[in-house]
């Protein structure tokens, strides 16, 4: 029922959508986050409830299958500098079922932004480079 439901800015149908959050990850070295999954399965396609979990899920799995993976603010330590978390063997589906659990079990707010980001190792690497840097790449002061 859900592949009848179109965006009401793109017209497209979810699956033809979803492979957009991979084109993101990899134009974007910030990655995705789950605020904008939950805030375009809501506004795009009015989702709610199970329905938006389901999108929610499908979309990780999506997005998880193209190497990408989850981190999240309220998991970073000085031994997880980069707030990486792991579930069961971090296969697609374990991924995006420990991440909807997650949101699930707060409640299913609107996420913010830092909450359950997706990236891949090579943005991370990116990232990492530029930490302490300004915008043209020169150092900031400490």
């Amino acid at each position: 029922m859900s592949e009848l439901i179109r965006g009401k800015s793109t017209g497209e149908t979810i699956e033809n959508y979803l492979p957009r959050y991979v084109g993101e990850i990899a134009n974007d070295e910030i990655g995705i986050g789950l605020c904008s999954i939950v805030g375009e399965g809501r506004d795009e396609f009015g989702l709610d409830g199970p329905a938006l979990m389901n999108y929610v899920r499908r979309a990780l799995v999506v997005i998880a299958s193209s190497g990408a993976t989850p981190e999240d603010a309220s998991l970073v330590t000085s031994e997880n500098p980069q707030g990486l978390a792991h579930f069961g063997t971090d296969t697609p589906e374990e991924i995006a079922d420990g991440v909807v659990a997650a949101w699930v079990a707060k409640g299913m707010p609107d996420p913010e932004w830092g909450d359950w980001r997706f990236n891949t190792a090579e943005n991370r690497a990116t990232l990492d480079e530029f930490s302490g840097r300004d915008f043209y790449g020169s150092p900031t002061k400490g």
